[in-house]
C-alpha cells in the first residue's frame, strides 16, 4: 500500500515539474480579388494546436477552424433558442454570425472586463512562460492606397504595442518578435500568418488557471 502512495506522489511530482510546450500556428489564407467593387470574401482560417507534455515524450495535435469553433460552441444555444422561439436553427445561425458595430463593441466590452477581472493571474502566468518565438506577419490590400497606407499603419501600432505588453510580462530572456506588415496595393486582400512557440511548468499552469477561476467569479 505504501508504495503505491510513494508512486502516486513521484507521478504527481512529475507532472507539476514538467513543462508543457505550446505551438500555436494560425493562417488565414489568402483572398485575392481582381474586381475593385466586389465584396472582400475572407478565406476560413486554418488554427493548429500542438502540446508536447513530459519533455516531449507525450504530444497532443489539434487542426481546427476558428470559426467551426465558433459555430460549434453556440449549437447548444441555437438549439434551446430554436425550442423556445419556433425558428430554425440556420436562421438564427445567421443572425448569431451577423457581426455589428454595437455587438462588436458589446464583446470588446466584455473581454476587456475579462481581462481586467483575470489580470493577475495573467500577469503570473506570463512571468513564469517562456517564450521560444513569436511570429506575426500580414499582407493586407484595400484597393485604395490611401486606405492600406493608413490600415497598415494601424496595424503596425496595434502588433507594437500587443507586443511590448506581452514581452514586459514575459520571462526574461525572450527572443526578438517577428513583426511583419506588408501592404498591398493592386489587390484586395487579407494574409495572416502567426506562429508561436512558448513553454512553461504545468504546476504554474494549474495555479494560475485556479486563480484565474477565483478573480473570474469573484469580480465578473
Amino acid at each position: 500500500m505504501w508504495y503505491l502512495l510513494f508512486i502516486s506522489a513521484g507521478v504527481m511530482i512529475i507532472l507539476v515539474v514538467s513543462p508543457v510546450t505550446v505551438n500555436l500556428r494560425y493562417t488565414l489564407r489568402e483572398e485575392k480579388d481582381p474586381d475593385p467593387n466586389a465584396v472582400l470574401n475572407l478565406a476560413s482560417p486554418d488554427t493548429g494546436l500542438r502540446l508536447s507534455f513530459l519533455w516531449g515524450l507525450a504530444t497532443l495535435r489539434m487542426r481546427m477552424s476558428s470559426a467551426g469553433m465558433g459555430f460549434g460552441a453556440l449549437n447548444p444555444v441555437l438549439r434551446l433558442r430554436t425550442r423556445l422561439a419556433g425558428r430554425s436553427g440556420a436562421t438564427l445561425a445567421r443572425e448569431k454570425a451577423g457581426i455589428t458595430p454595437a455587438r462588436a463593441w458589446r464583446l470588446y466590452r466584455r473581454i476587456r472586463k475579462i481581462m481586467r477581472a483575470v489580470f493577475p493571474a495573467y500577469k503570473y502566468l506570463l512571468s513564469k512562460t517562456i517564450l521560444h518565438r513569436f511570429c506575426w506577419q500580414t499582407r493586407l490590400g484595400l484597393y485604395e492606397a490611401d486606405q492600406t497606407g493608413l490600415a497598415a499603419g494601424v496595424l503596425w501600432i496595434v502588433k507594437s504595442n500587443v507586443a511590448a505588453r506581452i514581452y514586459r510580462l514575459l520571462n526574461k530572456p525572450a527572443p526578438k518578435p517577428d513583426l511583419q506588415v506588408t501592404p498591398v496595393f493592386n489587390a484586395r486582400l487579407l494574409n495572416m500568418h502567426l506562429n508561436l512557440v512558448l513553454s512553461l511548468r504545468l504546476g504554474y499552469l494549474m495555479l494560475a488557471l485556479m486563480l484565474g477561476g477565483w478573480l473570474y467569479r469573484k469580480n465578473c
